[in-house]
């Protein structure tokens, strides 16, 4: 086989191998002016409580604006618990809604649950990249 197929097979089969590997691996992207000045704005009227809020992600549409965030994980036996925020404004709205959430990270079964207000945990519906989260989310360092 000459130099160059063998290096062109070699590098395929890197990229194979590592594929999974990539396509599991997710962190959240640096929080953008945007949001970091909404979310400074909420917390200094007092909508959103005053935690260290960490951006996960957001979702920017013609329609809607939503951003989420999470603070304060804490080990428990099956995973991590954390609060969850959410920001969202709605086409035509004037005002941001906030809504926190307790919610919690199940390691080995890689998805998510929220509390309910009566101390039921019910599964979070997920999205494709659920359980790529859930491996970041339950890797954190925690205050406690």
């Amino acid at each position: 086989m000459n130099a160059r197929v063998h290096l062109g097979v070699v590098a395929v089969v890197c990229t194979l191998a590592a594929g999974p590997a990539f396509a599991e691996t997710w962190e959240p992207k640096p929080e953008p002016p945007f949001w970091s000045q909404t979310r400074k704005d909420l917390l200094q009227s007092g909508t959103l409580t005053d935690h260290p809020w960490q951006f996960m992600e957001a979702l920017e549409s013609s329609r809607v604006k939503a951003g989420e965030y999470l603070s304060g994980p804490s080990k428990t036996p099956v995973g991590m618990e954390f609060d969850a925020a959410l920001l969202i404004r709605r086409q035509g709205d004037e005002s941001w809604q906030v809504r926190e959430l307790r919610m919690r990270a199940l390691c080995t079964q890689l998805k998510l649950q929220r509390r309910t207000p009566d101390g039921q945990w019910l599964d979070y519906v997920g999205r494709d990249d659920t359980p790529a989260k859930v491996r970041w989310i339950c890797a954190l360092p925690t205050s406690g």
